[in-house]
């Protein structure tokens, strides 16, 4: 679509220089016309598009044209033509709107959807269609109202007219490079589009970017200055900056077609009818060259555990804490970084360890751009739950790369790392030291002074028999309520109503754990010690039911991932589905 503003403020220009006579009578009807002249060209010619608004008598109106181009673009317009003739008392005046266009390709070009509005009237014009050719028609463009060029009559050498296309597509542009142009699978490449320019550019449109199929693709960050430099082509200077960087990466092997990009460009060049102390904009596209590469396979044979790194990479591992007590969880992580493109590759495997539990690891990934390069990280991190005291072994970690620096693999290692579990500690409470009142008394027997005269037992007798039968009462109460109390599933129940007030899902996670060790050792004599995968085992040659077994190995899985899984969202929701179930199947098993 033209651009409206100057246009419209064109032709208000010319109504208002009017409007003085057209306001002294009233307005009459209009005849608007549209032409493209010639309608045959060549290539390298040129052809005008013409609107005329025309109307007997007089009155201020404004004009305001719309409309699209095919296969052409604008190189100069809109200028204008005003014309007033009166004939036998008649008077009429044409306002003319004219825009210089310059073909694109061999074939049909058209200006279509051409609307002319008149204050409130609207005209709907007819499309307006012309021929292409490659070869020059060389006749001059039709004489008519509405020249382009006001000077045009006096100075013909300056005409428009029969003129070649300008010399801009030489001065201006595209060329894509690939470096290298034979990468390995997986390896970093660079594509760069570069515009070359003698001119001013205003502005830069990309149009159409190659697909990239077959590559992985990130794009470069354009630096914070152009990167403008002069080179020399053919022995003329020429401004080279890049447009746009892509760092690509081929995921399979073979020949790989990047198509041409194409780009809309506002620049500045000078103005052919008074040289080269005036410019004007124009618009221009331009298209790069298409470009292939071939991408080469890694060599055979890869090294065993070879999952695709490719680049320079190395590993690090790292163990928090190395050491620890039982029912405590550690961390451990393994971190790759590096130059290359780390998104694809596989999580390492961590090696089952006796007696050492391990949660599916929570993974972490950035990258960075370093000049024209990209960095990669990723870290895997386990959560580790011992089950017995001792010392683990974790094994070193090996991961096998290929360097096409050197075209060979290489291997990342990090060393082995040990972590060491001890039993809890537990403190031996400790009694409290006597009353000082009770000290005279004490030492009183000690040294085999009555503590009581005779005289006062008479007095005393009585309170001590009272003591007695208070005493003996309270031994039969604790007897019978210690009696209820040992009830296996009192343990379980207690622990559970705590748990439930807990917000800390690993507080809660581990209160109903001991509240069902309690209740193991209590109802089925299973060691309060006995890790928790193997409760079930237990259980079953013990000679419960196989259906309980089988949910209270469930049920220790989902308590170990309430206390030690990171990161669980919905710790609440689990926490009061796992006392429900440990209620149930408590009673199941009592």
């Amino acid at each position: 679509m033209i651009d409206r503003r100057w246009t419209r403020a064109v032709a208000l220009a010319f109504a208002l220089c009017a409007g003085t006579a057209w306001a002294a009578h009233g307005a009459t009807e209009l005849e608007v016309s549209a032409r493209l002249q010639p309608d045959i060209i060549g290539i390298d010619e040129l052809v005008h598009f013409r609107i005329e608004v025309r109307g007997a008598g007089f009155g201020g109106r404004s004009f305001d044209p719309r409309f699209e181009i095919e296969n052409l673009e604008v190189v100069n317009g809109p200028s204008s033509d005003s014309r007033f003739q009166y004939v036998n008392g008649a008077a009429s005046r044409s306002l003319t709107l004219s825009w210089v266009l310059r073909p694109l390709a061999v074939g049909q070009a058209r200006v279509h959807g051409i609307e002319v509005q008149v204050e409130d009237d609207v005209f709907a014009l007819p499309d307006e269609t012309l021929t292409i050719q490659e070869e020059s028609v060389g006749r001059p463009e039709p004489e008519g109202r509405g020249q382009t060029d006001p000077f045009e009559r006096f100075f013909p050498s300056f005409s428009p007219r029969g003129r070649r296309a300008p010399t801009t597509p030489r001065r201006i542009f595209l060329r894509a490079e690939v470096e290298p142009a034979d990468p390995y699978v997986g390896q970093q490449a660079l594509y760069i589009l570069y515009l070359f320019t003698q001119l001013n550019v205003n502005s830069i449109t990309p149009e159409v970017l190659p697909d990239f199929a077959g590559l992985w693709v990130r794009e470069l960050p354009q630096p914070a200055e152009n990167e403008l430099e002069i080179v020399d082509i053919d022995g003329q200077k020429f401004h080279r900056v890049p447009i746009l960087r892509r760092a690509i990466f081929p995921i399979r092997p073979g020949e790989i077609e990047l198509g041409p990009a194409k780009v809309h460009l506002t620049v500045r060049v000078p103005d052919r009818t008074f040289g080269s102390m005036f410019s004007q904009t124009e618009q221009v596209r331009r298209d790069s060259n298409p470009l292939r590469l071939t991408a080469r396979a890694l060599p055979d044979p890869a090294p065993e555990g070879f999952d695709g790194a490719v680049g320079t990479l190395r590993v690090a591992a790292e163990l928090t804490p190395s050491t620890l007590t039982l029912g405590d969880a550690a961390t451990y992580s393994v971190t790759l970084s590096g130059a290359g493109h780390l998104q694809g590759l596989p999580t390492p495997t961590l090696s089952g360890i006796t007696g050492l539990r391990s949660f599916p690891p929570q993974q972490e990934s950035d990258e960075r751009f370093v000049g024209q390069q990209v960095r990669g990280r990723r870290t895997w991190s386990w959560v580790l739950v011992p089950e017995a005291t001792g010392a683990y072994e974790l094994p070193a970690i090996a991961i096998p790369y290929f360097d096409p620096r050197t075209g060979q693999y290489e291997e990342a290692s990090a060393a082995s790392a040990r972590l060491v579990v001890s039993a809890a500690v537990t403190t031996a409470a400790v009694p409290d030291a006597p009353p000082a009142a009770l000290e005279g008394k004490e030492a009183a027997l000690a040294t085999g002074a009555p503590a009581l005269s005779a005289v006062a037992w008479p007095r005393v007798l009585p309170w001590v028999l009272v003591a007695l039968l208070l005493g003996t009462l309270a031994f039969v109460l604790r007897s019978r309520y210690a009696a209820g109390s040992n009830h296996p599933t009192h343990a379980l129940s207690a622990a559970l109503k705590l748990a439930a007030g807990k917000e800390k899902p690993r507080e809660a996670a581990a209160l109903i754990e001991d509240g069902w060790r309690s209740f193991l050792e209590t109802r089925w004599n299973i060691p309060p010690g006995t890790p928790s995968t193997q409760w079930g085992r237990r259980l079953e040659e013990i000679g419960a039911p196989a259906e309980s077994a089988s949910s209270l190995v469930a049920l220790a899985d989902d308590l170990h991932y309430l206390r030690y899984a990171p990161q669980l969202s919905d710790t609440e929701a689990l926490k009061q589905e796992l006392i429900l179930r440990s209620t149930k199947l408590g009673r199941a098993l009592k």
